[in-house]
């Protein structure tokens, strides 16, 4: 008596493996395409911090997103010296 295998199992979990390999080789060179940035983003003389911050608020709900951007920048404005503008909009009625 022969014991048998589950080949469409054994396939099926193949390609998992294949398509999780890939994925993970991806995100690899995502991160270097990502380290990349940050040097030319360095190199250009920003705040990699402040530029991660900015990502990170633009990535939020827009409503969120708004004051928290102003907020940083102003902030940002203040201890760097720059000047900044800004026009607040009048309160609804």
């Amino acid at each position: 008596m022969t014991i048998g295998f589950n080949n469409t199992a054994a396939d099926q979990l193949k390609q998992f493996a294949d398509r999780m390999e890939r994925l993970m080789d991806e995100i690899d060179g995502l991160k270097a395409d990502l380290k990349d940035l940050r040097s030319e983003v360095k190199s250009a003389g920003f705040n990699i911090k402040a530029l991660d911050k900015l990502v990170a608020i633009r990535r939020k709900d827009s409503s969120e997103q708004e004051v928290e951007l102003l907020n940083d920048l102003m902030l940002y404005a203040h201890a760097t010296g720059t000047p900044f503008d800004v026009v607040m909009p009048e309160p609804a009625e």
